[in-house]
């Protein structure tokens, strides 16, 4: 049996602890946890690396569907609760899992006929699985998904090794146990909240807390930290520009040990002026999907300043390339892209991951400088240009267009769009039906908040895009 899986059962199955939804207040203790993720286990025992696709909201429920696919040795993949249908079935004709979770009634009759449905309503009624399916090291724990730096969808396999050796580390660097008391506020659907929150929790056997987001705890944040003694949470830039810009009053949280803000680019003024205002230190984290959380920034470090992603964790090495690069090796790297091996040698080389990112080292510290791809990532959320374009494309009056990261203080980046369109088009209706056809096609979050119309994009003399020329564009 894998020591991932072997670890959470034997942990799950002593610890006095619980994991409480702070709106509702439901509250189950471990044990209980375990023996509802036997149920689901049940639903899925019929099937075996296979991959279970989740689009359930932040809830008990979610933990105890990604652990019930994990005991019956199938794969996780996460997928976030506000996916458009039209997202979903690209997904799922990507991924093509054995079944699909969800609680929504438009996918399940969207997608009924095509793929095995099952709810939290089914799990509470299944019978329960006796005892879980041995599982190696490199068996297959999650799938990541992403568009990836293209527009070829992009799935990151990670390993039961990959997740133990990487949570096993998080507990012993960022100096977790068994009293930790964990809030996980940001959508289970990415692996923020479970690589920093839920899944140490469940190593240690700590209490863990989940919010079904940040909008329901934006009106009471520092409170909500206060009542249930929260040592740590992780959240992200645009969750902090929020609370600096709401300006709540100052709460006493001598239980917090310090705010952890990763997933997007984090502004040095920001984490500066959130620090002054509410008195509570914030580390820059720093991580990609295929490596999980590779740096930490230690507010508790003795002489530590803001400004730096820390030093590398226990799990992996990090060097800079000549080119500036930011290179990660350890067994915390992902083992390869689902279906695509040939971008995994080109990322992979002599055992090092190569970032994307560029950036430097100073006396032990890495700093993070700039993106060397043209993702755009918005509140923490990947947003590949690519994508958006083609939706523009099929509006059928765009004649060219191009889509670029516009800097933004609540979200770290947004999305904007420059347009040509075709000949004959009414120019007056144009950019209306244009944002018409994104908000029908793309999830919200995806859709253009700026736009520019224009005779012709910048190119090279060859015909290549520049995006930079773009950008600049938007930024006069």
């Amino acid at each position: 049996m894998s020591r991932w899986v072997e670890r959470l059962e034997k942990t799950l199955a002593a610890s006095p602890a619980s994991v409480t939804e702070v709106e509702g207040g439901r509250s189950v203790p471990y044990p209980q946890l375990l023996a509802g993720a036997r149920r689901w286990a049940g639903l899925f025992s019929d099937l075996d690396r296979k991959f279970i696709s989740v689009v359930l909201p932040n809830g008990i429920d979610y933990l105890e569907a990604n652990l019930g696919a994990l005991f019956s040795r199938n794969t996780f993949n996460p997928i976030p609760y506000f996916v458009s249908p039209g997202e979903l079935r690209k997904i799922l004709g990507y991924v093509k899992p054995g079944v699909l979770v969800t609680d929504r009634q438009d996918l399940v009759a969207e997608f009924g006929k095509e793929f095995r449905i099952v709810s939290p309503a089914d799990a509470a009624k299944a019978s329960p699985m006796a005892a879980s399916r041995p599982a190696a090291e490199v068996d297959i724990y999650a799938l990541y998904y992403s568009s990836g730096t293209t527009a070829s969808p992009k799935g990151v396999l990670y390993s039961h090794g990959n997740v133990y050796s990487l949570i096993s580390s998080i507990h012993k660097d960022f100096k977790f146990s068994e009293k930790t008391r964990q809030l996980a506020l940001l959508p289970f659907g990415h692996t923020a909240s479970i690589n920093y929150n839920i899944l140490p929790a469940f190593y240690a056997g700590s209490p863990l807390f989940v919010s079904q987001g940040f909008e329901k705890l934006r009106a009471n944040f520092f409170e909500a930290l206060k009542k249930h003694e929260i040592n740590y949470v992780e959240i992200v830039p645009s969750v902090l520009l929020m609370l600096v810009n709401l300006k709540h009053k100052r709460v006493d949280l001598p239980h917090l040990e310090f705010v952890g803000c990763g997933s997007s680019t984090l502004p040095l003024d920001s984490q500066k002026r959130f620090m002054e205002l509410y008195g509570v230190k914030v580390g820059n984290l720093y991580g990609l999907s295929e490596t999980g959380p590779s740096h930490l920034d230690d507010p508790r470090e003795k002489g530590w300043e803001p400004g730096s992603i820390g030093r590398p964790l226990s799990v992996n090495q990090c060097k800079v390339s000549p080119d500036g690069e930011i290179l990660l090796k350890g067994p915390n790297v992902f083992v390869n892209y689902y279906q695509n091996e040939t971008l995994y040698k080109e990322v992979v080389q002599d055992g090092w991951f190569h970032s994307g990112d560029l950036g430097f080292e100073k006396d032990g510290r890495y700093f993070f400088a700039d993106r060397k791809k043209d993702l755009i990532i918005k509140s923490g959320i990947n947003v590949v240009p690519a994508e958006i374009e083609e939706v523009i494309y099929q509006s059928g009056i765009v004649l060219e267009c191009a889509v670029v990261a516009k800097p933004d203080r609540v979200h770290g980046e947004t999305i904007a769009a420059a347009l040509v369109p075709k000949d004959g088009v009414d120019a007056a209706t144009f950019v209306p039906k244009v944002m018409e056809y994104c908000k029908a096609n793309l999830s919200t979050y995806k859709v253009p908040s700026f736009t520019k119309v224009l005779d012709k994009i910048p190119k090279t003399h060859s015909g290549k895009l520049l995006r930079k020329k773009v950008r600049e564009l938007f930024a006069e």
